[in-house]
């Protein structure tokens, strides 16, 4: 009896050790899944009439934080602004079923008085907020009045998805010309304190049939530098406008580089369009 609680004792640890080596091995085809938000949807809003012009009005809603604004407005017609003007402007968003109004405010560009900032509304999301919009329309009040009404276009952004074991990029999302940077996350706290500086290389490959891993076929788009403690684990580093070209049609990546004033930790994580199933756009 001894002895065959022995052999099976022994076979339970041979299979035990077989399934680790097993899962340590496999370990790298893993990649880092932690902080998965999933994103309900993601748009950006243009429109022109005769009397102003609006441009990447962002809409952006997760499971717990949504935010409306960024972009700007252009004054085509002066005469909206000749007088004692002290208009407010409302954003609408709707589907069949409900309708929501965002009063959004406005910030002069110093260099020109005809052009706007519309600064973002960024909050945690409630059950107000729709879960989707299939249309979406700027007014503009001055003293109660309407001055203006503008249908907008709506322009879904796909997201980006790029991990590896230990670090992700989140939140990075495109459309044609825009790019959300999203952030660097990561659950290691000791590569913040082993290198408390830190570089993020936004690129893209300059043309697809060059060879992926020389660091000189590709154009840096975007350099973010800055304190690891203030970078990783932060919030999303802002939105990068694309003059030329389209965002969709290249192979983007983003190299991390971690350094201390003696030594560099180096790699790079691809970005690529997520697949239908998490992303509602």
């Amino acid at each position: 009896m001894e002895r065959k609680y022995k052999q099976n004792l022994l076979v339970s640890i041979v299979f035990a050790l077989i399934v680790s080596i097993t899962l340590f091995y496999m370990h790298n085809n893993y990649i880092f899944q932690t902080y998965g938000d999933v994103v309900y949807y993601d748009y950006i809003l243009n429109g022109e009439n005769d009397d102003i012009k609006v441009e990447n009005v962002e809409v952006y809603h997760r499971k717990d934080s949504f935010s409306i604004g960024s972009g700007s407005i252009v004054v085509k017609n002066s005469d909206l602004i000749n007088m004692e003007t002290n208009f407010n402007v409302n954003i609408i968003l709707e589907n069949k079923d409900q309708k929501k109004e965002y009063q959004v405010e406005l910030e002069n560009y110093p260099e020109d008085n005809l052009k706007y900032r519309i600064q973002k509304i960024s909050r945690k999301s409630n059950k107000s907020d729709l879960e989707d919009a299939t249309k979406a329309k700027l007014i503009i009040n001055n003293n109660g009045k309407t001055i203006n009404e503008l249908n907008l276009k709506i322009l879904p952004v796909e997201q980006l998805e790029g991990a590896n074991k230990e670090y992700r990029i989140e939140n990075a999302s495109i459309s044609n010309q825009m790019m959300r940077l999203g952030s660097l996350k990561t659950t290691d706290e000791q590569i913040i304190k082993k290198y408390p500086n830190i570089s993020l290389e936004y690129r893209y490959l300059k043309d697809e049939k060059l060879n992926k891993d020389n660091d000189d076929n590709y154009i840096v788009f975007k350099k973010i530098s800055g304190k690891s403690k203030e970078l990783v684990n932060s919030n999303d580093y802002g939105l990068f406008y694309l003059n030329e070209g389209n965002f969709k049609n290249k192979n983007l990546s983003v190299v991390i580089i971690f350094s201390n004033n003696d030594d560099k930790y180096v790699f790079s994580i691809d970005l690529t369009i997520q697949q239908v199933g998490d992303y509602y756009g």
